[in-house]
């Protein structure tokens, strides 16, 4: 097949990815790179000799829009349609376990999409604070382990992290003045968890908005006397529509 062909009934998984490749005007280089892994693992795909692991899977879906049922089973169009707003996020416990025994594959890791922000300075993460689990690289996540995803209510961090933008939050312990400038989430006076920006004054943590209005957004106060460690972790990654 030339690179100016295009998908038809490829009878392989390997086959298939190599013709949506073409079709996308990538080389192997290229499309490994979007998905992080090596040239050499697409040649090992391409080639049948490996398969992609779901993660990998997954990932091609949401970096390239790359339909991954697709892939593996022929079925329906090469491309998924608009791509997703959010990341690839896995609920279904049989698909979870599945991704349990492929972690470290391709270095594609599994962290888990909390219902609440409040819950993700926990140290033991509880079954019913879990909605799903985020597949993340390890090149944004090199300690999963210390790695919880939220999602982010309203417009004030736009525009850097719109309405409905998925973070991951990492909750490893760091002095504040290490995050000064950053954004975190992180504990108010009032028993809210906020997204927002860190600056430190005196006795004081004032979490800023990203958004101009900052009469409609302005500065939360938080008292270190009062609360002594507000941060519950920095916002490393963000699954953002920049629509």
């Amino acid at each position: 097949m030339n690179d100016t062909e295009t998908p038809g009934r490829e009878a392989t998984v390997g086959a298939r990815l190599r013709a949506v490749r073409h079709r996308l005007g990538l080389s192997q280089a290229e499309l490994a790179e979007a998905v992080g892994v090596s040239q050499g693992t697409v040649a090992s795909y391409e080639a049948d000799r490996r398969a992609p692991p779901t993660p990998v899977l997954l990932a091609l879906e949401h970096t390239l829009n790359i339909n991954h049922r697709w892939l593996l089973e022929g079925a329906g169009e090469p491309l998924a349609g608009p791509r997703p707003t959010r990341p690839a996020i896995v609920a279904d416990p049989a698909q979870l376990g599945r991704l349990e025994q492929l972690e470290g594959q391709d270095q594609y890791y599994v962290v888990p999409y909390l219902r609440d922000p409040a819950a993700a300075g926990e140290g033991l993460v509880m079954e019913e604070q879990v909605e799903g689990y985020c597949v993340i690289h390890r090149r944004v996540a090199p300690r999963p382990e210390v790695i919880r995803c939220v999602r982010i209510s309203g417009d004030s961090m736009a525009p850097t992290l719109t309405d409905g933008s998925i973070v991951a939050v990492d909750i490893s312990p760091l002095p504040m003045r290490a995050l000064e400038g950053r954004i975190v989430c992180c504990r108010t006076g009032e028993g809210a968890v906020v997204i927002k920006r860190l600056r430190l004054r005196s006795r004081y943590a004032l979490l800023f908005s990203d958004n101009e209005d900052q009469r409609r957004y302005p500065p939360i106060v938080v008292d270190l006397q009062e609360i002594e460690e507000p941060v519950i972790g920095q916002v490393i990654w963000a699954w953002v529509d920049l629509r």
